[in-house]
């Protein structure tokens, strides 16, 4: 089943996004931190933007094998949702797919290419709908703000997200680098702004070394006439 890019028009909205949690490499309290802050500030909508679950089991990089599970990864990503949504249950919620997530599909093809039409998307397998949540390959607000989970590296935080800005020419978030960066400029007389959104997962994971990478997620407003009224990152410190 194909997963579709969204469209969406919003004015007078506050929407909170955050990525990489890696279950189950996730920190608990960055991500017990980003669900309170959900219940505090009552965003309109959230987007979860990719990378959720680590599907750990299904890298093509040497793996330890008491690792998680993929089914456990599941499930720990089911709980996240039913606490986000119990919390907001009015807000919309959107997933975008990250790499991670992709690894499920990748991972059919290269073991058994014939069946990869019979199996679920991972949105499916998640069943993402029981928490009112959608699924998607990007999401676009406006026509004029991107969230999508990113493929743009770079070696410092914000040149992600001035080469991601530079390929769409339009502002956005990404996640993908596990860094906080905002980076904004103006062209044609237009302001532009992209986000680097950082992690929830652990900052001492076991296949790196005290990786360069910073814990938080980014706040987004739209006045009432759908313009891009402010936006910042909040870091989630130490």
């Amino acid at each position: 089943k194909k997963i579709n890019d969204v469209e969406l028009r919003v004015k007078d909205k506050t929407i909170f996004v955050a990525s990489d949690i890696h279950f189950p490499f996730q920190d608990d309290k960055a991500v017990d931190r980003f669900i309170n802050d959900c219940n505090i500030y009552c965003p309109d909508i959230i987007v979860l933007n990719g990378d959720l679950m680590d599907f750990y089991k299904l890298s093509r990089f040497s793996k330890d094998p008491k690792g998680r599970d993929p089914e456990e990864e599941i499930d720990m990503c089911r709980e996240f949702l039913g606490k986000l949504r119990q919390v907001c249950p009015t807000a919309e919620i959107y997933y975008t797919i990250g790499n991670h997530e992709t690894r499920l599909t990748k991972y059919i093809l290269d073991n058994a290419p014939y069946i990869v039409g019979l199996v679920e998307n991972v949105f499916d397998l998640l069943k993402v709908s029981e928490f009112n949540v959608i699924g998607c390959s990007s999401l676009l607000v406006n026509d004029t703000f991107m969230f999508k989970h990113g493929t743009r590296l770079g070696n410092k935080s914000g040149l992600s997200a001035m080469k991601e800005l530079e390929a769409h020419y339009l502002s956005g978030a990404t996640g993908h680098t596990h860094r906080l960066a905002k980076f904004t400029t103006r062209k044609s007389g237009k302001r532009f702004v992209w986000f680097e959104t950082g992690c929830l997962c652990t900052l001492d994971p076991e296949y790196m070394v005290q990786p360069d990478w910073q814990q938080g997620y980014a706040s987004i407003t739209f006045d009432n006439k759908g313009k891009l009224k402010e936006s910042h990152i909040v870091e989630i410190g130490d």
